[in-house]
């Protein structure tokens, strides 16, 4: 028994952010317990209070007043990741949340300073999390969020811009220098052309900025358009075996096997790129299960797994702000369109010091002094200045110990 429980407690750390041993049922199997972690999920949209955008309005501020609006749209995004926080801290969204933030680091957008975009982009990773890859590509790659962060709008007929075409096939589907050439994102970048979103975010095709012209790519000659190129990159397999990758070293370690690799590419592929089937799988395999101690967490999932485990309420959104800075993971800002690099980057000399003490930081009410690694100062001064970040949860430790009391130690 003791043995079992191991393995759920990995399934529940793994495919959501923290499991409490009262809620793991001991008689069920391993395979139950999957097919309910995926039956029970809900998902749920985030919320802003922000007005419905219209542009006609907007257009009528005068210079101040727009200038005032754009703050109030950074602390309307810096809201939202307040939010999505404590949204994954709810426990029937572990999973869906989870691979949310997959999503989110692998379709890396900045919208920080738009609200509007963060939450069309963001609402759409978690509506299609578990769904279809194609549809999620499709619907992403018509945001107004990657739209305008990639340029695209910029991307016309006689003047291409590659920045979309080149992080489409490097970054989004096919990988680093994977069945391409220098000449093929030229091609793609001129299919993409007149690629717009109007005033109201919704995505269109301009006429006189698209290029009609033929094109080849990949070795096929033709009049294609942004559409048809993302179904030639989807027909190409090493798209799905350049995801399976990256989920595999989110999910179950960085060190990657082959095999295993394969195992789920050919699943991913012949299942034209149904996710839940993928993750089903890779939650089922006895390998998953030995990769326990094999991947360190990013720093959303460390908060959100203390917040579940010690019942946290993070009153202040001033401190998850903080320590997503500190800790090098502030929502909806990456670095930049690769996304967070993740995996050993999370534990430098200071953030690993800080991630050392976090959880008696905040259970004992302690500070992060405004202070930590100095070049990681000069860093985060340059964005804004910064305070002290203090604690003061109240927790109801014998309600822990009630819900612990039988949980297996290993």
């Amino acid at each position: 028994m003791d043995q079992l429980l191991k393995l759920k407690y990995h399934l529940y750390q793994r495919g959501a952010f923290f499991v409490h041993d009262d809620q793991i049922n001991k008689s069920s199997s391993i395979k139950e317990d999957i097919d309910k972690l995926f039956k029970n999920q809900k998902t749920k949209p985030l919320q802003s209070k922000l007005p419905a955008w219209d542009a006609a309005v907007f257009k009528k501020k005068s210079d101040q007043e727009k200038k005032e609006l754009r703050k109030l749209w950074r602390r309307e995004s810096e809201g939202l990741s307040y939010q999505w926080i404590k949204q994954m801290m709810e426990p029937d969204k572990g999973l869906v949340e989870k691979m949310a933030l997959f999503w989110h680091g692998h379709f890396a957008c900045r919208t920080i300073e738009n609200p509007y975009f963060t939450l069309e982009l963001n609402n759409l990773l978690r509506a299609n999390a578990l769904g279809n890859f194609r549809t999620l590509l499709m619907a992403v790659s018509k945001s107004a969020a990657m739209i305008d962060y990639l340029h695209l709008k910029q991307n016309k007929k006689g003047k291409p811009n590659e920045d979309f075409a080149r992080e489409l096939c490097e970054l989004f589907t096919l990988g680093r220098d994977v069945d391409y050439t220098e000449k093929d994102v030229s091609e793609i970048a001129r299919a993409f052309t007149g690629w717009m979103t109007d005033e109201n975010g919704m995505h269109y095709i301009d006429p006189k900025s698209h290029d009609l012209g033929t094109k080849t790519i990949f070795s096929e000659t033709g009049n294609f358009t942004g559409e048809d190129v993302l179904e030639m990159i989807l027909k190409n397999k090493h798209t799905a075996n350049f995801i399976v990758r990256k989920i595999y070293a989110f999910f179950v370690q960085e060190t990657i096997n082959e095999s295993h690799i394969e195992e789920l590419t050919n699943t991913f592929y012949d299942s034209n790129y149904e996710i839940t089937p993928l993750m089903k799988q890779l939650f089922n395999a006895d390998w998953f299960y030995e990769s326990q101690g094999k991947i360190i967490k990013s720093p959303v999932e460390l908060i959100v797994g203390l917040g579940i485990m010690f019942e946290l309420k993070f009153p202040d959104q001033k401190s998850i702000r903080g320590l997503q800075k500190y800790l090098g993971h502030v929502l909806f800002d990456p670095p930049n369109v690769a996304g967070w690099p993740g995996g050993r980057h999370w534990i430098d000399a200071s953030r690993f010091a800080l991630r050392i003490r976090l959880g008696s930081l905040i259970l004992n009410k302690g500070i992060i002094l405004d202070e930590l690694n100095p070049e990681l100062d000069e860093v985060l001064t340059k964005k804004e200045k910064k305070n002290d970040i203090k604690f003061y949860e109240e927790i109801d430790w014998p309600k822990f110990w009630s819900r612990n009391k039988d949980a297996v130690i290993f």
